[in-house]
């Protein structure tokens, strides 16, 4: 099976492994996307949280890789801090001591633990949903209430009539639908035709997942299909 984390075996479960970086948005001189550095840790951070948990992994650690100096990066890593503490995991960081940058860049890793993880096992002829709506650079911002929220992600997790999720990435709603029917051995049935099928998610502002049923949440859920 396919997803953006590695699961590694062990006797009695799987460590869950999964990272993300951001390059270019920040507040440095080169910088494409103007904003805080600590949104940009912010949004990173969502991203990976929500790949290792979306497995039904229990995050353990996180650590925090900066491609710049120490006093630029302090706000994004008490913002990483202030999440790890939400989540009670423990983090570790690294900035870059030895040169002068003049764009943000930044990666993050956060391992977890889950002894069956969510994974494959669709029945045929059960629907397929989008939660949220993609969004990637300045629109993460001007568009803020499309996007999934953290909280109804966690409840979307918790639906015992969901199974597997899958976060929305640069690769877009479309092709993580057709890596969550391949990961069941089923095949996607499309039924409708979005234009924004094809579009960057960025840091996981949409997930698509597959369910026995309609989840019973008071969210917006847009149906693209069926899994044969």
């Amino acid at each position: 099976m396919k997803r953006d984390a590695n699961l590694i075996s062990f006797k009695d479960g799987f460590l869950v492994h999964a990272c993300d970086s951001s390059g270019g948005i920040g507040m440095l001189k080169y910088d494409l996307v103007k904003v805080p550095i600590e949104v940009t840790a912010r949004y990173t951070f969502r991203t990976v949280i929500m790949e290792v948990c979306s497995i039904g992994a229990l995050p353990l650690s996180v650590s925090a890789e900066f491609a710049n100096d120490p006093e630029y990066s302090q706000r994004a890593i008490e913002e990483i801090k202030k999440m790890a503490k939400e989540f009670s995991i423990l983090p570790v960081f690294s900035t870059e001591k030895n040169f002068k940058t003049f764009q943000t860049g930044l990666g993050i890793s956060i391992v977890g633990f889950t002894q069956k993880p969510i994974l494959g096992g669709a029945p045929k002829g059960c629907e397929v949903f989008v939660a949220g709506y993609p969004l990637v650079g300045i629109e993460v911002i001007e568009m803020e209430e499309k996007m999934l929220k953290l909280d109804d992600f966690f409840n979307l997790r918790n639906c015992k009539e969901v199974g597997e999720m899958i976060p929305v990435g640069s690769s877009g709603i479309l092709e993580e639908a057709k890596l969550l029917a391949q990961n069941s051995d089923r095949r996607l049935n499309l039924d409708c035709d979005l234009p924004y099928l094809k579009k960057s998610g960025g840091p996981s502002t949409c997930v698509v997942f597959w369910a026995y049923e309609k989840p019973k949440l008071d969210l917006n859920l847009t149906k693209i299909g069926t899994l044969e």
